[in-house]
Parts: C-alpha cells; structure tokens; sequence
C-alpha cells in the first residue's frame, strides 16, 4: 500500500511539473530551411594575415583587415543560387591591398541541394560539382572558403592563405 502511494505521489509531481511548464519556456524551433540571402560577416583565415590596414595587428579576421570584403550568397527556393563577391588587388608598387568595386566583382551562378541534416551543401557550377561542409543554426552559415583570402601570411611571405566564411541571414 505504501509503494502505491509513493508511485502516486511522483505521479503527481510529474503532472503538475508538466503542467507548470509554460509555453514561453520551450524553446522555439530552429529554421531548418536554408534558402535565403546569406550576407557575409566574417572571414577567419586559417592564420595571421599581412597587416593590410597597417595597425599594428596581424588579424585571422580578414574583415579586421580589408573592410570593403563582402560577399552574397543566394540560395534560391528553386535551387539555383547565385554568389557575389567582391575581389581585392594588390599593387606592388605601394604594397597595399584595396577591394574592388562596382562592375568588377565576381559572380558565380549554378544549381544547389543540401542534405537531411543541413550539413553537406552541394553547388553545380557549369558541369562541375563542388561538396561543402556547413555549419548551419538557422540564423548562420559557415563554410571552408574555397578560394585564397590573401597571398601574404603574417610574415609577408608569399602563400595562399584560406579559411572560412561566415554568413548572416
């Protein structure tokens, strides 16, 4: 008899415990649709960069470095997608970077799919196929860039410097 009541007892406290849950307390699902307008905010280098902005700092942030850096990335309902960047130049005769702008800006266009888990992005870009590992919350996207975010380490020594993107809905 005294087992019952004790099993009837926890019984309770679960009810009312689930009860009291309100619905402000649960957390609200996370987008699991990764079309949209992806708007850069972040390229972290795989290592310091040449100081382009000449502060004093060697930055893995390549936006720390050269602010005009920008890219979009539009993943359309129809799976086709579409990527604007911006490039930078380097003159040797100053040893300076700058961005370009305007009409010179790179644009690629192609078709999309993505897995189950919103893990593995897969772009069609004229016949060739290239496979993303991503890293998707809902609100950011995060990839290995696939091409160089400078030519220049930290140290000035030529090398083709990567890393990877972040994107911001």
């Amino acid at each position: 008899m005294k087992k019952q009541t004790i099993q009837k007892f926890y019984l309770w406290v679960l009810v009312l415990t689930l009860a009291s849950c309100s619905s402000n307390e649960i957390d609200e699902p996370i987008s699991t649709d990764i079309s949209g307008i992806w708007n850069s905010i972040s390229f972290i280098a795989n290592e310091p960069l040449f100081d382009v902005n000449e502060n004093g700092t060697n930055s893995k942030e390549l936006l720390d470095e050269l602010l005009c850096r920008y890219s979009i990335f539009k993943l359309n309902d129809d799976q086709t997608f579409y990527v604007e960047n911006n490039r930078y130049t380097f003159n040797e005769s100053t040893n300076f970077y700058s961005c370009t702008s305007g009409n010179d800006i790179t644009i690629v266009t192609g078709k999309w799919s993505v897995n189950l888990e919103n893990t593995l992005l897969s772009l069609e870009i004229g016949g060739n196929t290239v496979f993303l590992k991503v890293e998707f919350d809902g609100e950011t996207l995060k990839f290995n860039s696939s091409e160089p975010f400078l030519n220049k380490n930290a140290l000035g020594e030529l090398k083709s410097i990567r890393g990877s993107v972040v994107y911001k809905r």
